[in-house]
């Protein structure tokens, strides 16, 4: 009788942690499928935040001789890939209408504008090659004399 009853309630055990797997593994998958892992590495040059200290007003010939916040995103993906990339940023006493940004791709430019007019914090959408590295060059730059402004920044890039 005893061993009728452990064995009923080894039975009830199994079902349970058979059913508590495959609930597991649906969830699992259907995660994956609504949410494919898009294998984008971003690797920065120096450092995840970029500092500009100097905001002095530069024209802009002037300011692409500072040095840029550099990155570079490498696809390891079979397929192009869609990305975003957003700002997130610090202000010491300054406005975002007083700095204007300009976003290289290689020696290309691919983005220019006044970072007040950023929505969203939402810099640039892109689409990298499959398999390839694509550097990118951000330059922030015054449009006036800022004294004692320094402005933070980092970039953010999400796959769509």
């Amino acid at each position: 009788m005893k061993r009728l009853l452990i064995g009923k309630i080894m039975g009830i055990v199994g079902i349970c942690l058979l059913a508590v797997g495959v609930s597991y593994f649906l969830a699992y998958a259907l995660e994956k499928s609504l949410y494919n892992d898009i294998n984008l590495l971003v690797t920065f040059e120096d450092t995840k935040e970029f500092s500009v200290e100097s905001l002095d007003k530069k024209s802009e010939e002037e300011a692409l001789k500072t040095y840029p916040y550099i990155f570079v995103i490498e696809n390891k993906e079979n397929s192009n890939v869609k990305f975003t990339m957003k700002i997130k940023d610090t202000l010491e006493n300054l406005e975002r209408s007083n700095l204007n940004y300009i976003i290289y791709l290689g020696e290309k430019e691919v983005k220019r504008g006044l970072l007040s007019e950023v929505k969203d914090n939402l810099l640039y959408e892109g689409n990298i090659k499959s398999k390839s590295k694509d550097t990118y060059k951000i330059y922030v730059y015054a449009n006036e004399t800022l004294k004692d402004a320094t402005y933070k920044y980092s970039i953010l890039i999400n796959a769509k």
